[in-house]
C-alpha cells in the first residue's frame, strides 16, 4: 500500500508519517506535499492508494482535491474543522480525522484502512469466480 500526505502545516505532516510509520510500517509514504496543487499531481502522477488531506490549504482544499482522486483511492481528511465533515462524506472518503488527533483515533483508522485493504483481494477474487463460472458452459455428459 503506498499513501501521500498533503497538510500545509509541515511539522504536522511530518508528525502524521512519524506516527503511520510506527502503526503501520508496510504502508509506504510516498510523498509528503503542502499545498493543493501539489498533492493533485502527485494523486494524478504517483497513483496512492490512500491520500491523508488537509482541507483547508494554499492553491485548493482538500474537498476539492478529493474530486481529482481516482476510486482506487482511499481519502481520509485530517482536519482542525469538523464542520466538512458531510462533504467529506459525500467525497467517500473513508474517514475524518480531527487534530489534534490522538494516538487512539489514528490507529482506529488504520485498522479500517487496513481491514479494506485485506477485504478487497478477496472480494475480487469471489467476483472473478462469479464470473468465470457464468462464462464458462457446465460439461455435457454423456
Amino acid at each position: 500500500m503506498k499513501a501521500i500526505i498533503a497538510d500545509d502545516e509541515m511539522h504536522l505532516a511530518e508528525d502524521l508519517r512519524r506516527r503511520l510509520n510506527k502503526l503501520w510500517p508496510e504502508l509506504q509514504i510516498i510523498s509528503v506535499v503542502h499545498d493543493g496543487v501539489a498533492v493533485t499531481a502527485a494523486l494524478i502522477e504517483m497513483k496512492p492508494d490512500i491520500a491523508f488531506l488537509d482541507i483547508c490549504m494554499p492553491g485548493q482544499s482538500g474537498l476539492n482535491v478529493a474530486c481529482s482522486a481516482t476510486g482506487d483511492c482511499r481519502v481520509v481528511f485530517v482536519t482542525a474543522y469538523d464542520d466538512h465533515a458531510v462533504q467529506a462524506f459525500e467525497q467517500a472518503a473513508v474517514d475524518y480525522l480531527l487534530k489534534p488527533v490522538s494516538d487512539e483515533r489514528l490507529a482506529r483508522c488504520v485498522e479500517r484502512l487496513q481491514q479494506r485493504s485485506k477485504a478487497e483481494p478477496d472480494a475480487l477474487l469471489a467476483r472473478l469466480h462469479k464470473l468465470l463460472a457464468a462464462a464458462v458452459p457446465p460439461e455435457k455428459s454423456e
